[in-house]
């Protein structure tokens, strides 16, 4: 008898954070018992912890309402954990979601619903929304009008990696996640970005749609670790700036510019950034241009792909 076709893979990569996972565990499973028709699989990607991570998801997955893959990545970075839950998956759609989330209820049906009638390769994300109020309100998405990637529209931010969504055949066609981009990498963020980015190029509609919900419960609550992950993702686009600064059907050129000129602006009484986060374009640019010349330097850029 041939094993059933699964609908989808969940990929959750983790990385010394036992401590938290339940939250993300108890919301899977209520969203897997609310989608008694489909065929589901988490696929928990432990990149190298020492704090009994992978006995804490051996523990869950014993009662577990769906199937769990417990993957080892040894390679450090977010990019190498996740092209090894992609090599595991044996679902259609994989969606990807991150261990300080919590996937709404109508998550697995929702996806359905988006995925069923397709006719060619579609990338999606959703809605994030913050999971705590007591944390700071950063890394969240909470537009509430259904989206399109264009061309003259920045792919960072424009779905987020923690709520992403898409058919695994897609991989045939983009590649893997850059290894050097991402949590954990060379260039500490922009993964997500460089895969929207490289879909986009590949001529594959990216989607925005409110109605897919995560809850992220970042932790963050101090303007200085703010003002740490802001630099951090603006030194990841630097480094993607480079990376595509010399490729003509590319839009990363422009939003380098676009930063540019609101630095300037800024720095003549334009408005800053976010004012009340202590976020400057001024020091977004810095950022920007150390990584465009962390990139032209690493020698690692020339296996990038």
């Amino acid at each position: 008898m041939l094993p059933q076709p699964i609908d989808f893979s969940v990929v959750i990569s983790s990385r010394n954070r036992a401590h938290a996972l339940s939250g993300c565990f108890d919301a899977l499973s209520a969203a897997a018992r609310n989608a008694t028709d489909l065929s589901l699989e988490l696929v928990f990607v432990d990149n190298n912890s020492t704090d009994g991570t992978a006995e804490i998801v051996r523990q869950w997955s014993a009662s577990a309402p769906i199937p769990v893959q417990i993957i080892h990545e040894s390679k450090p970075g977010l990019s190498n954990a996740r092209n090894a839950g992609i090599a595991a998956a044996k679902g259609r759609i994989l969606a990807f979601t991150d261990d300080d989330c919590e996937v709404s209820p109508d998550y697995f049906n929702t996806l359905s619903r988006l995925f069923a009638e397709d006719e060619a390769i579609v990338m999606r994300g959703g809605r994030v929304d913050l999971g705590d109020e007591r944390d700071l309100p950063i890394t969240i998405k909470t537009d509430a009008e259904r989206a399109v990637l264009t061309h003259d529209l920045h792919a960072g931010g424009f779905i987020h990696g923690c709520n992403m969504a898409f058919p695994k055949a897609m991989v045939d066609r983009v590649g893997l996640f850059d290894p050097q981009f991402g949590a954990g990498a060379e260039f500490r963020s922009g993964e997500d970005t460089d895969y929207i980015h490289r879909a986009f190029a590949a001529g594959i509609t990216v989607e925005y749609r409110p109605e897919l919900v995560v809850k992220h419960f970042h932790g963050r609550r101090d303007l200085k670790d703010i003002e740490k992950l802001h630099n951090g993702y603006s030194y990841g686009n630097g480094a993607l700036y480079a990376k595509y600064m010399f490729d003509r059907r590319s839009n990363m050129r422009g939003m380098l510019r676009w930063d540019i000129r609101q630095a300037v602006k800024e720095a003549f009484g334009g408005r800053k950034l976010d004012a009340a986060m202590g976020l400057t374009y001024r020091a977004t640019v810095r950022q920007n241009l150390a990584g465009v010349l962390a990139y032209w330097r690493s020698p690692s850029r020339r296996a990038a792909p």
